[in-house]
């Protein structure tokens, strides 16, 4: 689901739009950062381990010490490779915080380069090039500040963060980089995944949810295929499967029984909804919410734990 820049930047403000996240794959819900988008820009740098990323069509995997630039707005997931211990270090801003104005000269000769609809989807920032070098300076950098906050650090921050665009804009202010046929898929994936947020608790069809986007089943197949490798009806049990794990965590009432918290998130069948739930998490209901009882962290979170909760 697409997520504002109050959601993500939940411990910075207004004024300063940068959230900074620690994210262990392996610890996450379902072991990867689920399939979503976003406003603002994203940035992994890894840590340790190796890291699949899926963004629209593209899937590749991603070593340690390189960084991912993940545009606004594009569909994107992580998972770790071969199943191994992965960690990544993530950063999410606002463009508009540097350029403050859309319409200003500096937004459109140096922004909308990097922003427009066509272009990059996202880039891979390694040693190789010496773009990618200094890149990984700035982010290096960006992150020593922000978690050190030594006084003056958002104002360090933002000079970084222009000297980090200065090396986007060298590799990435290319038109062209999406085709008209990814978008439109990306479009309707996102569009079918918003009515789907809005009414998993229903006896939904694939029928209905292509309806919401208002294609054949085959098309709302085939465009969920190229954007997210998956389907509509996985996409939808994952959805169920996170919404009783939030529902368990929030201690909600329908959770109280597995027969209640099955109906409460779309499954009608109490066995069937305990066989999902353990095909995708590992656990059945019952030993999932004994793991919320000893847990410190959020494992729900959609982008990991915040830097400024540590």
């Amino acid at each position: 689901m697409a997520r504002t820049f109050e959601e993500y930047f939940e411990h910075t403000n207004a004024d300063y739009p940068v959230g900074v996240y620690y994210v262990d794959l392996k610890r996450m819900f379902m072991e990867r950062v689920r399939t979503q988008w976003h406003e603002a820009m994203e940035i992994d740098l890894l840590r340790s381990g190796r890291a699949v990323f899926s963004i629209g069509d593209e899937e590749f995997t991603a070593e340690t010490g390189t960084a991912v630039w993940i545009n606004q707005n594009r569909l994107h997931a992580i998972r770790p490779a071969d199943g191994e211990d992965c960690q990544i270090l993530s950063i999410l801003f606002s463009p508009l915080w540097l350029f403050e104005k859309p319409e200003s000269f500096l937004a459109v000769k140096y922004c909308q380069p990097l922003t427009s609809e066509d272009s990059m989807p996202y880039m891979v920032l390694d040693r190789s090039e010496a773009y990618g070098r200094r890149a990984l300076e700035c982010i290096d950098a960006i992150l020593t500040a922000n978690l050190d906050k030594a006084y003056g650090y958002e104002l360090q921050s933002k000079s970084m963060f222009c000297g980090l665009w200065l090396q986007l804009l060298e590799k990435g202010a290319h038109p062209g980089g999406v085709s008209v046929h990814s978008l439109t898929d990306e479009q309707r994936v996102k569009d079918a995944m918003t009515y789907i947020h809005s009414n998993y608790s229903k006896a939904l069809t694939l029928e209905d949810i292509a309806a919401s986007i208002n294609v054949s089943k085959s098309e709302c197949c085939r465009a969920f295929k190229r954007s997210t490798g998956g389907s509509p009806f996985e996409y939808l049990l994952t959805q169920r499967i996170l919404e009783a794990a939030r529902r368990m965590q929030r201690g909600d009432r329908s959770a109280a029984t597995i027969q209640k918290l099955a109906a409460a998130a779309g499954f009608g069948n109490p066995s069937y909804f305990n066989r999902v739930f353990r095909k995708y998490t590992g656990y059945t209901p019952t030993q999932y919410r004994e793991i919320i009882k000893k847990s410190h962290r959020d494992a729900l979170s959609p982008y990991g734990i915040s830097l400024a909760r540590l």
